[in-house]
């Protein structure tokens, strides 16, 4: 690695290249506070086939706590996060949800894990080409940015 984010790779002839790094995407966790919680996590699935490379919304998780909706997040940048977390504070009514950035992944890559998917779970999303129990093509596990 050379200095300034730059990497060198190897070019026909022997010659030397230097290749802009690609900037890391920012993951984070959206936890908020809603008055109906699953009405709010149903309102943001409306955006979990949406955004392409700016952004994914993982899933929206309706759990116990001082929160009651977590959302994980994978956004190209922070502008891009930034209006994850308003769509959020839209969906949510909270005014100012908590954003848990992630700073280190444990596996890293993450998609050295997997999302487990049950029969059952198939069942209401079927893919030709998968047969469970494993991990199901659709997972955010799989996308490019690793």
């Amino acid at each position: 690695m050379i200095s300034g984010g730059m990497s060198e790779s190897a070019m026909p002839g022997g010659r030397r290249a230097r290749a802009q790094a690609a900037p890391e995407r920012v993951r984070a966790w959206v936890l908020a506070r809603a008055a109906d919680a699953p009405q709010a996590a149903e309102a943001l699935s409306a955006y979990f086939d949406q955004g392409g490379d700016d952004y994914v919304l993982v899933r929206a998780d309706v759990v116990e706590g001082e929160a009651n909706l977590i959302v994980p997040v994978d956004a190209a940048n922070q502008a891009a996060l930034d209006s994850v977390v308003a769509m959020i504070r839209d969906a949510t009514g909270d005014s100012a949800p908590s954003v848990a950035r992630v700073l280190s992944h444990n596996p890293d890559p993450p998609h050295r894990s997997h999302t487990f998917v049950t029969p059952g779970e198939l069942d209401r999303d079927p893919v030709d080409e998968y047969s469970p129990p494993g991990r199901h093509p659709k997972s955010p596990g799989r996308n490019g940015w690793g």
